[in-house]
């Protein structure tokens, strides 16, 4: 069988996504019988190219939040990566 994933190298849920993958496939009794193809996608391909901005402000006005939204939100992240085995330092 083969197996298509489509992610961002820079979203932390792609990541996390991944990690949980790789976990499962390494449980699955026919993993040798399994074609991983990772596929490249850009989450937002009109972002110019080489401008920065800050993140938790730019997150908050993506989802029309405010800032703190934006801090719980990545406190779930954070947790859920440890839970995975990564670090975010967002």
């Amino acid at each position: 069988m083969r197996v298509e994933i489509w992610s961002d190298v820079v979203c932390p849920w792609c990541y996390i996504g991944k990690r949980r993958f790789e976990k499962a496939l390494a449980r699955f009794d026919h993993s040798d019988e399994i074609e991983v193809v990772w596929r490249s996608f850009q989450l937002h391909p009109e972002h110019p190219k080489g401008m920065r901005e800050p993140l938790e402000e730019s997150l908050a006005a993506k989802i029309g939040g405010l800032v703190e939204q934006v801090r719980s939100m990545n406190a779930r992240v954070k947790t859920l990566a440890a839970a995975e085995g990564l670090e975010y330092d967002f």
